[in-house]
């Protein structure tokens, strides 16, 4: 192996350490602002007397705050047909 070769092979190694740092400095920063958003900024929101009273409500009721997205789709019909049939009487708006 010649000396220029060697340098070179050398500088790679180099350029993949100093990349490999920077992803892992990328990824414990992201992990530390999921961190701040779980442990501290949710909980403070929680803390407001208004979600705090819906939380409780909630809570209260046992009535489980993810399933009430699917709750909701019996009420989407109607508003399906709405726009069905907005398209009808106006073919040309919109799109």
């Amino acid at each position: 192996m010649s000396h220029s070769s060697l340098k070179f092979n050398l500088e790679d190694q180099a350029a993949v350490r100093s990349r490999s740092r920077q992803q892992w400095a990328q990824f414990l920063i992201l992990l530390t602002g999921v961190g701040l958003i779980w442990l501290v900024i949710l909980p403070r929101i929680a803390a407001i007397p208004q979600m705090k009273a819906e939380i409780d409500f909630l809570e209260e009721k046992q009535i489980d705050p993810t399933a009430m997205f699917y709750s909701d789709l019996e009420t989407i019909e109607d508003t399906v047909q709405e726009i069905t049939n907005f398209h009808k009487e106006h073919p040309d708006a919109l799109w």
